[in-house]
């Protein structure tokens, strides 16, 4: 393993920080609309984005790297984040799915300009399904 990471590890890295931060996000989201009586879908995508990690830690030592987590500062401080745009919203679980459809948005536009899947098929699929992934979740967060 290099001191220097490549482009295609300080992606893979990324993609895997966005899908362990998103699906954190969802499912304290999720427990905030939860405590409030709110039905909401929320822990159902978390649980599928969670299926994502293993695979793409996969990625990261096929690269030649070692998987890391996200700054779990960072991520209470979003979560905060979120509970304060849910308390200040007219329509909470709106302002909510849209917090969560934001931060899909950036994961979304890493997955979708990274060039791993030149690497091998096998990264290119896994990319591919958590595209997938990320536009089923929109859909049912947009309500489409």
């Amino acid at each position: 393993m290099s001191i220097i990471r490549t482009d295609a590890q300080a992606d893979a890295l990324e993609i895997l920080k966005l899908i362990i931060q998103t699906a954190d996000f969802y499912r304290a989201m999720g427990e905030q609309l939860s405590a409030e009586n709110i039905q909401h879908s929320l822990f159902a995508i978390a649980d599928e984005r969670e299926t994502f990690i293993e695979s793409f830690q996969h990625v990261i030592k096929e690269l030649g790297d070692l998987p890391s987590t996200p700054d779990a500062d960072r991520e209470w401080i979003e979560e905060i984040g979120g509970k304060l745009t849910q308390l200040f919203a007219d329509n909470p679980k709106r302002a909510i799915e849209n917090k969560c459809l934001e931060k899909d948005e950036i994961l979304a536009n890493l997955v979708n300009t990274n060039t791993l899947g030149e690497h091998s098929a096998d990264i290119k699929r896994r990319l591919e399904a958590l595209n997938v992934n990320l536009k089923r979740s929109k859909a049912i967060l947009s309500g489409e």
